[in-house]
């Protein structure tokens, strides 16, 4: 609930900024222009998956993100399942740095999120690497807004949802300037600071929960002497 009323404030500065155009006396500033998911990203990632067939490329080095793991999670922290050193080295160019964009093309379409650490993705996910000195957060952001977009982009008559690399990169988006990014990204980022820092908690206070609750269960910890 904290973390879904941080992004709420993220989301609200956002509108305010970039929809409403609020600190601009209500009009769009002349230095910013028309471009594409192309313009923001220094590189767009579509991912792959390592072969099966070799034991040696999954382990508990690199988390390895699945649209599963991107459900109702603003970063993704952890993963269902995650690749050994070895395997993010056979694709190494499909490695993702930090608060880089997730966005979902195949099947689920159009869920957002932010890579917590170094990660990579299967095929089913495009990922935004920012240019220099562009705001993470508001690309991050901006896709949200373009969910709907997104999953209409890749029916295309179908029922099955599947934007390419292609057409996710063609899709239009307004690239403000420089300085206006770093200044709005100066605004949000101490929000996502906390939602990320709130989700590293939780999963902390699960483990230990996971972790206590069997032996409280099976007696194996004796609280009966503790003065609550």
């Amino acid at each position: 609930m904290i973390n879904k009323n941080l992004e709420q404030q993220a989301q609200a500065i956002f509108k305010s900024w970039f929809l409403d155009y609020k600190p601009f006396n209500g009009v769009r500033p002349i230095d910013w222009i028309n471009g594409t998911i192309d313009d923001l990203a220094k590189e767009v990632v579509c991912g792959k998956t390592p072969s099966t067939k070799v034991k040696e490329y999954y382990g508990s080095d690199v988390p390895f993100i699945k649209i599963p793991d991107m459900h109702g999670n603003t970063y993704v922290v952890t993963t269902e399942q995650y690749l050994s050193n070895y395997g993010a080295a056979s694709q190494a160019k499909k490695t993702l740095p930090p608060n880089s964009i997730c966005v979902s093309c195949i099947g689920t379409a159009g869920l957002v999120t932010l890579v917590a650490s170094k990660s990579q993705t299967n095929q089913q996910i495009n990922a935004i690497v920012p240019k220099d000195k562009y705001s993470p957060f508001y690309i991050y952001l901006l896709m949200q807004t373009l969910s709907e977009v997104i999953n209409k982009l890749g029916q295309s008559g179908s029922t099955i949802v599947n934007l390419n690399k292609t057409q996710f990169e063609k899709i239009k988006a307004i690239i403000p300037s420089i300085t206006d990014m770093k200044t709005f990204d100066a605004l949000v980022s101490p929000l996502f600071a906390l939602i990320l820092e709130n989700q590293k908690e939780n999963i902390r206070l699960s483990s230990l929960r996971n972790t206590l609750l069997p032996k409280l269960m099976s007696g194996e910890l004796d609280v009966s002497n503790l003065d609550l």
